[in-house]
């Protein structure tokens, strides 16, 4: 199953739209310190009636509408506006304590950073600045305030209750604070993380996908050379020996005339030949037959059956001994890998007294590689990699288009395979290739 992405836009965008976190993240934080607000309110109208500051109970009390309305606007997913009403509330709500508590040195000074540290995960832009602007104001009233005597703080010498009951509040809302905090920043650079994996990883495809682009245009424009070029020397030669043809029937020379025509067909047949392989090159991994399991000794068979006139006018050897396995594949496809190889491997024979080939499967680390070996000439080692490439003849004498080893090696990798070829200079060439090991139960 396809794994889906954990978001459907670029990071960056993400973090410019929310860079605060999303609203699934804000509201569960605005709530929870909404409803801890509204409690304390709640808890400080109960002490003060109990205590008869009727007075405070009122002041109080008109505290808890803003609260209230913040509570209902986050209920239909409103962020901004409940935030900055809480935020202003608890500010003042604190500094309302303060005064009637220790003044500057009330414990409940220790919720002005908490609130900025909520309002930053939520608001932005001025919005805190003001807010930070507001707590200097009331820092500013609770310092100075005292000192022109305005107001008169209490003066404790022995813990207060009330403080351990705001204090505790105060951790809370700043430990879950912190925790969300750290939790949307942490998330926020995993997700980065994982998108530059996967933009490195996309920059390896596109520059291996530029790389094939580059090969296959390199191909492409030695297929156009070649191809104008075989397909016009026979026309040229079927054109000139034409000309001959008209002399020669107007003189009546039968003689001359029968050659004039064996040169035609010649041309005609070799021209025949070159489209034909170019036909079978482009069907390689678009036209395909049904693959199926099948013994490789059954393949190599089918292609010296195929092979067995030109090993025996060559008085080639073919050496087999290896046991194969089976394999699930296009089965006239490989086929024609085999007799490829061998006709191959007796094209360049050369000089050889006792040719040889021999044809092998051997098994590393679980992998199934066959191998086509002769004695011939062999290849240069600077050569090993061009042999498959399309219409890349090494001995521009010998027969052939330069297309049947690049043909190969589209069938082996259309089977998800490779090919590659090992060899020394007169001590023949050894052609190796893997198939992929996809056998069917039943077999």
């Amino acid at each position: 199953m396809e794994k889906k992405p954990r978001y459907k836009e670029p990071l960056s965008t993400i973090l410019r739209r929310h860079p605060h976190g999303s609203k699934s993240e804000i509201i569960p934080i605005l709530s929870w310190v909404g409803n801890i607000a509204l409690f304390l309110f709640l808890t400080l109208i109960l002490f003060n009636l109990l205590m008869g500051n009727y007075l405070n109970t009122l002041a109080i009390s008109v505290g808890i509408i803003p609260i209230i309305v913040s509570l209902m606007l986050l209920r239909r997913d409103a962020v901004s506006v409940p935030s900055t009403i809480l935020a202003v509330t608890i500010i003042v709500l604190i500094t309302w304590l303060a005064t009637f508590g220790q003044g500057l040195y009330d414990i409940g000074v220790l919720g002005y950073p908490v609130i900025l540290i909520v309002a930053g995960l939520i608001l932005r832009g001025r919005v805190i600045q003001y807010l930070a602007l507001l707590i200097i104001v009331c820092l500013g009233w609770l310092a100075f305030g005292d000192l022109f005597d305005i107001y008169e703080p209490i003066k404790i010498s022995e813990s207060n209750p009330e403080d351990f009951f705001i204090g505790s509040i105060i951790i809370l809302v700043a430990g879950n604070s912190v925790y969300r905090l750290v939790r949307n920043v942490y998330q926020s650079l995993s997700k980065a993380e994982d998108e530059v994996a996967m933009r490195k990883e996309a920059e390896k495809g596109r520059e291996a996908v530029i790389h094939q682009l580059r090969l296959k245009n390199q191909e492409l424009d030695r297929f156009a050379i070649r191809v104008s070029h075989d397909l016009k020397t026979p026309l040229i030669t079927i054109a000139g020996f034409l000309g001959y043809l008209e002399k020669d029937i107007k003189e009546g020379d039968l003689q001359r005339v029968g050659k004039n025509l064996a040169q035609i067909n010649d041309a005609a047949r070799q021209m025949g030949k070159f489209v034909d392989e170019l036909l079978d090159l482009s069907r390689v991994g678009r036209i395909t037959n049904l693959p199926t399991d099948a013994p490789f000794d059954e393949i190599v068979q089918d292609a010296l059956k195929a092979a067995d006139g030109l090993l025996k006018a060559r008085q080639v050897q073919v050496k087999v001994e290896a046991i194969f396995p089976f394999v699930h594949v296009d089965r006239v496809r490989v086929v024609q890998v085999v007799l490829n190889l061998i006709t191959n491997g007796i094209k360049f024979m050369g000089s050889q007294k006792n040719p040889l080939i021999e044809i092998g499967f051997k098994e590393i680390d679980g992998e199934h590689i066959f191998f086509v070996c002769d004695n011939g000439i062999g290849i240069e080692p600077e050569y090993q990699e061009r042999v498959f490439e399309l219409f890349n003849k090494l001995d521009p004498a010998s027969d052939g288009t330069g297309i049947g080893l690049a043909l190969v090696k589209r069938i082996v990798e259309a089977h998800s395979g490779k090919i590659w070829v090992e060899s020394e200079i007169e001590k023949g060439a050894t052609f190796f290739f893997t198939l992929a090991n996809k056998i069917h139960k039943e077999t």
